[in-house]
C-alpha cells in the first residue's frame, strides 16, 4: 500500500472539499454525527471495492442507522474490559475497606487491584485493536453478527499482520498530528474537526484495503 497516496485519497474526489465540509459540519451536531460514522462505514466499503473516490453523501436515514450500530460495537466492545476492572478492582477494593475495619490490613488486595486494572487495560487496546477489522467485515456483509465473527476477525488480521499494524501506526500518527490544529488560537478547533474527518476517511479506505487483501 502506497501511504503517501492513501493519504490523499480524499483528493480525488472532485468534490472532496465539499463533502469534508458536510462531514465536518455534520461531526458537530451531536446524535446527528452518527450519520458521519455511518459515511464512514460507506467509504470503508468503497474501499475495499477498490473504488478511487468518496462515496456520495445520499440516503441519511441508512448512515444514520450504520453510524449508531458502530456506536454500540464500540461500547460492548468497550463491556469486557470494564467489567473485568469493575469485577477485580471493585471486589478487591470491598476486600481493602474488610481488612482496614477488621484491622488486617492486607496488601495483596491493593496488587489485585493494580493488576485487575492493568489487565483490563490491555483487553482494551487488544480489542480497539481488532475493531478496525470488525468493522470491515461489516462493512462487506452488512450484516449485524459481522463485528462477533471473532474467528473470522483474527484469521484476517493474521494473514495481513505486518500491514494492518502499520495502517494502525499511520492512523494514531495522522489523528496526533491533526489534533496539533486545536493549538491554533481561535480557529484551531474548528480545523482540527474537519481535518479529523478527512483523516477518518484515509483511514476508512485504508481498513477496506487491508481487509480486501486479507483472507479468513
Amino acid at each position: 500500500m502506497d501511504i503517501v497516496e492513501t493519504v490523499k485519497f480524499p483528493a480525488n474526489d472532485v468534490e472532496w472539499i465539499q463533502k469534508i465540509l458536510i462531514g465536518g459540519l455534520v461531526m458537530l451536531i451531536p446524535i446527528v454525527n452518527f450519520i458521519a460514522l455511518g459515511y464512514y462505514i460507506k467509504t470503508m466499503r468503497g474501499g475495499i471495492d477498490g473504488k478511487s473516490s468518496l462515496p456520495e453523501w445520499d440516503d441519511f436515514g441508512n448512515l444514520f442507522v450504520k453510524g449508531l450500530f458502530v456506536v454500540i460495537v464500540g461500547f460492548i466492545y468497550m463491556l469486557i474490559p470494564l467489567a473485568v476492572m469493575f469485577l477485580s478492582v471493585g471486589g478487591a477494593a470491598i476486600s481493602i475497606i474488610a481488612s482496614i475495619v477488621s484491622g488486617d490490613f492486607a496488601f495483596a488486595s491493593i496488587g489485585t487491584v493494580i493488576g485487575g486494572y492493568l489487565f483490563s487495560l490491555v483487553l482494551l487496546f487488544i480489542l480497539f485493536l481488532v475493531l478496525p477489522m470488525a468493522l470491515s467485515i461489516y462493512a462487506k456483509e452488512d450484516s449485524v453478527g459481522a463485528v462477533f465473527k471473532v474467528g473470522e476477525i483474527l484469521s484476517r488480521i493474521k494473514s495481513v499482520i505486518g500491514e494492518y499494524i502499520i495502517v494502525i501506526i499511520v492512523s494514531y500518527a495522522l489523528m496526533l498530528i491533526v489534533s496539533l490544529f486545536a493549538l491554533i488560537p481561535f480557529i484551531g478547533w474548528v480545523i482540527m474537526i474537519f481535518a479529523h474527518f478527512y483523516v477518518a476517511l484515509v483511514v476508512a479506505n485504508m481498513f477496506g484495503k487491508v481487509y480486501a487483501a486479507s483472507s479468513a
